[in-house]
This record gives C-alpha cells, structure tokens and sequence, in this order.
C-alpha cells in the first residue's frame, strides 16, 4: 500500500460492521473526525448508544462541533473533541457532558450494554457483564 493509499484509508470514515441501529449516529460522529486523524470508533458496541446520546447533546450546544478521537482506554470510554470556538460556559458543559458519559462507560459492558463494571484480565482492563467477563477471561476488578 502506497502512501496515497494509506491517506485514503486514513481519511475514510469506517462504520463498525455491528453498528446496527445506531449506524446513522456513528457515522455523524465519523463524519465530525477532520482529515488526518482516522476516522473510526474504537470501541464495543455496547456503548454506540451512549456515544449516539453525548454526541446529540453535543451537536445540540454546538452544531458543528469536532471530533478526534472515539476509543476505550484503560477500561472506559475516551471521546475527544475540539473545534468548537465557542462560548466558555458552552465550552464547559460540553466537557462536562463528555464527562458524564465516561464515567457511566465504567458501568454499562462494552460488549452488549448491559450493567457492566471494571474488569482485569492481566494488564488488560475493561467494563464488562459477567457474561461477558467470564467468557473473556477477566476478574472483577478491586
């Protein structure tokens, strides 16, 4: 793959196979990623509906607001964003808004969105039902 190439697959918004009803909602948020930041959700599914309500109260306070990055980082949702040039006051919400929504990621299973809590497996961490913990391999974590 050439160099174009790698530019192009960067650049292209990448729907997650299992989007499912939130499909029109993840590809808005794709769409909010500028050029040159790689447009896709590293995520679970079990947390495209809680990425589809931050992202609506965002647009919301700020229509064209940015998006650079939708992921999950030491077991809870990462959802950075910019580009805003805003009011401070909306600046704020729209943080604490983001705010809100990583802290619940911590209890709701990115796998199935069910009730899920913090969950290790070695270094590894995630939020996860028991379900789901089990058949991953991962411990309730202390």
């Amino acid at each position: 793959m050439n160099n174009e190439d790698l530019i192009k697959f960067r650049d292209t918004a990448h729907l997650p196979p299992d989007a499912g009803e939130y499909a029109d909602d993840l590809i808005d948020i794709l769409n909010r990623i500028p050029d040159g930041w790689g447009k896709w959700i590293s995520c679970g599914p079990g947390w495209y509906k809680l990425l589809a309500e931050t992202n609506s109260k965002m647009r919301h306070l700020s229509p064209n607001y940015e998006i650079h990055q939708v992921k999950e980082k030491f077991g809870t949702l990462r959802f950075y964003w910019g580009g805003h040039g805003g009011h401070p006051i909306t600046i704020n919400i729209m943080d604490d808004i983001v705010y809100a929504a990583e802290i619940k990621s911590a209890y709701i299973c990115e796998e199935c969105g069910k009730y899920g809590e913090l969950r290790t497996r070695g270094w590894w961490i995630k939020t996860l039902c028991g379900t789901h913990a089990e058949e991953q391999g991962y411990l309730v974590e202390e």
